[in-house]
């Protein structure tokens, strides 16, 4: 048996080392589109404040891999699949034969139509690289400007202020929002931010970026012109599948998986932040993001992939750490 696995992040770890723990003579191969072993991607935050070294972020090396009999295929990514002929091509247009295939290959950050026109000004805060280019710029800038209502921007938003830059917020609502915070959270976080001395903008958002005397000078919709060093901006998180457009996989903003992570195509299972999981509550479709939820749907996508039959147990809520406040997710409404 010959087990693909597309993404080397949580999910498809999990699914990996429990294929693996089930099945210890079948092929496994996990290809993985970042240059890096895996990462601890949820610790990031704690390299950038130097709390932890890189070397402390990845959690699988070489000799795990080779240990385990997983060929790791890193800085590589899929192109095509061909269910009919069950393989995958790569980009580089090699192709790999598969009895059974997982997707794991998350989501991404996204600029809408509204920001596309400058998006070249914008960083991203989402993934090692990005996390490498900001540490190297921390001495070259003291202020920066956020904006998006996803929960790295509060992520972010602490980081910063941890290592004492300042920090501006913008956001078109009449506070400080970040909708998958439940409710009694959701009300205490825009005067926490005030209490972090992080300057909020309400009712605005950015129309334009220009450079200007090696710095950025940033419109808004109320006219305001604001000079900062840096500026970070995503509208939305989406499912990273452009690349299935052609597999006759089902899917909506993400794959459409059911409780046994199962796409509507045989032997394709999906599984972390890729997939819309069916909520037999909700009696639809939702993306249940999240670390801990990645990593349990990769387990229990592997075993279903090696023949058992388990199904994913619904995490409505998970709790994260921001400055020392514990907060609460809710990931299904």
């Amino acid at each position: 048996m010959k087990y693909v696995i597309i993404g080397a992040g949580v999910a498809g770890i999990a699914a990996a080392k429990t294929i693996r723990s089930v099945d210890s003579v079948a092929e496994i191969v996990l290809v993985g589109k970042e240059n890096y072993l895996p990462y601890r991607r949820h610790r990031l935050t704690e390299f950038l404040c130097q709390k932890v070294d890189q070397q402390q972020l990845y959690y699988m090396s070489c000799e795990d891999f080779r240990a385990l009999n997983i060929h790791f295929r890193k800085g590589q990514s899929a192109k095509f699949i061909h269910p009919e002929r069950k393989c995958v091509q790569l980009a580089h247009n090699e192709i790999i034969n598969y009895d059974r295939l997982l997707i794991a290959t998350g989501g991404c950050p996204q600029t809408g139509p509204a920001m596309r026109s400058f998006a070249k000004h914008l960083h991203r805060y989402y993934d090692l690289t990005d996390v490498l280019l900001l540490k190297r710029n921390l001495p070259n800038f003291n202020h920066c400007i956020v904006s998006g209502s996803g929960l790295s921007s509060l992520d972010l938003m602490a980081a910063l202020r941890n290592l004492g830059k300042k920090v501006t917020y913008l956001t078109p609502q009449p506070r400080a929002q970040f909708p998958l915070l439940e409710q009694q959270f959701a009300n205490d976080v825009h005067q926490f931010l005030e209490q972090q001395q992080i300057d909020i903008i309400t009712h605005d958002r950015i129309i334009g970026i220009e450079k200007k005397d090696g710095k950025y000078q940033v419109i808004t919709l109320n006219g305001n012109q604001l000079l900062t060093d840096l500026v970070f901006g995503w509208d939305y998180y989406q499912p990273d599948i452009g690349w299935i457009e052609t597999t006759g996989i089902d899917r909506k903003t993400g794959i459409l998986v059911d409780l046994h992570l199962r796409t509507s195509v045989e032997d394709i299972f999906a599984a972390g932040d890729c997939v819309e999981i069916y909520h037999p509550v909700l009696k639809n479709y939702w993306i249940n993001f999240g670390r801990p939820n990645a990593e349990q749907q990769g387990e229990i996508a592997a075993r279903n992939m090696t023949g058992q039959n388990v199904e994913y147990q619904i995490q409505d809520t998970i709790v994260f750490n921001l400055m020392g406040k514990p907060l609460t997710a809710r990931w299904w409404e």
